[in-house]
């Protein structure tokens, strides 16, 4: 059943209001096993993000390190070239740091946040200030000095930077090593196992791993142009949003066909943009190795036994989880729930309102699972077909994501 549990599988309440005419409560998914009286978290993300956006995301699951990485190399039929993890120290010169106007500090000012959200996704609770001055701006490791906070998250800080050899920017995670547990090392080392294996232009990319004695530094590309929930203020027209939406949709047909990968959390804050406007897909915290979606006989509820454990349940965004996702207590890995989350990012591209929103997380569930949403008579018939086509209620007869890009409206 779904719960509100403040346990481990914690809730934010705080209300915001927003333009796009939809609850903002992060609405998330969380599980109590019969028989027992806490919830099951998901050891890939713990499984809660402390997201303040208006729009929610599907569950997770998590299957072994060693499978994950298993899987992973065999879907690759050209592997990317392995992402260097290198141990080093912090440099901290001794004059405070006051980047040249040549390096465009000044400019980074301007710059958007690149979707805090994802970049400190690893969310259980509040940093404390006094945890992150273990780096200051201006500290310099390996070839990358470190410049502003840009967020926050329950065990990482993340901060601008750039490269020293070229002035190239990045976003740097720092993940503290004194929060880590046998089971958010085990989330760290999961999503580094399929991430760093992606390689593709609409996916944002881990470019290197760094380790000094008390955290992690994940370097990755820094995406200037924000995230799709923040550009989102009213309805696009079917053009604007075909050109995004056929870019996102190529990065999940490369993780569903050449990677064997589930991204298990598509939604807007995790859809970013480059400084050419081009999508660019991050966060692989709740992402998922394939597997077919599978049936309990006796209830008919689907099951994914093959990659999980007693620890696995599905977390995330309850607005974009699919109707059958949120029958099951597990997390299922099969890529037709991430076509159901594609449909909600469609139906937001040209309403700039979610299909199923709802107060009262309880009736959300049943209209989710009911596939009651309102289609408005002013989408033309080939984008209201293919809505209907990634919404439909039972996966057998979802569009998969060849036929995603194949449709009327992806071909116009």
């Amino acid at each position: 059943m779904f719960s509100n549990n403040n346990n481990k599988c914690q809730f934010n309440k705080e209300k915001k209001a927003v333009p796009l005419h939809i609850d903002t409560d992060p609405l998330g998914i969380s599980f109590y096993e019969k028989g027992s009286t806490h919830a099951i978290v998901s050891p890939v993300l713990l499984n809660r993000q402390n997201n303040l956006s208006p729009f929610p995301s599907p569950s997770s699951s998590t299957s072994s390190v060693a499978t994950c990485l298993h899987e992973s190399s065999k879907s690759f039929p050209t592997a990317r070239t392995d992402v260097s993890r290198n141990k080093c120290q912090i440099h901290r010169p001794s004059q405070s740091f006051e980047p040249n106007v040549k390096m465009s500090s000044k400019s980074w000012e301007t710059i958007k946040s690149p979707a805090a959200s994802f970049l400190a996704s690893f969310a259980l609770s509040p940093v404390n200030q006094e945890q992150v001055n273990d780096e200051r701006e201006g500290d310099e490791i390996d070839d990358y000095v470190l410049d502003k906070i840009i967020g926050y998250g329950g065990f990482a800080t993340v901060r601008k930077g750039f490269r020293v050899s070229d002035g190239q920017k990045v976003a740097i995670k720092i993940i503290k090593k004194s929060f880590h547990t046998e089971e958010i090392d085990y989330r760290l080392e999961r999503e580094l196992s399929i991430w760093k294996l992606l390689d593709h232009p609409h996916i944002v990319r881990l470019i290197k791993v760094l380790e000094t004695d008390s955290a992690t530094f994940l370097i990755c590309d820094y995406c200037s142009g924000g995230s799709l929930l923040d550009l989102l203020k009213k309805p696009m027209s079917e053009i604007e949003a075909r050109r995004i939406f056929i870019q996102l949709a190529r990065a999940i047909q490369y993780l569903h066909e050449e990677a064997k990968v589930c991204h298990k959390d598509l939604k807007l804050e995790n859809i970013l943009f480059d400084q050419d406007n081009n999508v660019k897909l991050c966060d692989f915290g709740l992402a998922l190795c394939q597997q077919p979606l599978k049936l309990n006989a006796v209830t008919n509820l689907p099951l994914s036994p093959e990659i999980l454990d007693e620890l696995d349940c599905a977390a995330g965004s309850l607005a974009y989880a699919a109707p059958e996702q949120i029958k099951s207590a597990k997390a299922i890995s099969c890529p037709s729930t991430d076509i159901w989350s594609l449909g909600v990012i469609l139906y937001a591209l040209v309403t700039a309102k979610l299909p199923f929103h709802d107060d009262y997380d309880l009736r959300l569930q049943q209209k989710i699972m009911q596939g009651d949403y309102h289609m408005p008579p002013y989408l033309s018939a080939e984008l209201q077909d293919l809505i209907k086509s990634c919404l439909s209620l039972t996966p057998e007869s979802r569009f998969n994501i060849d036929q995603v890009l194949q449709s009327r409206w992806c071909t116009m």
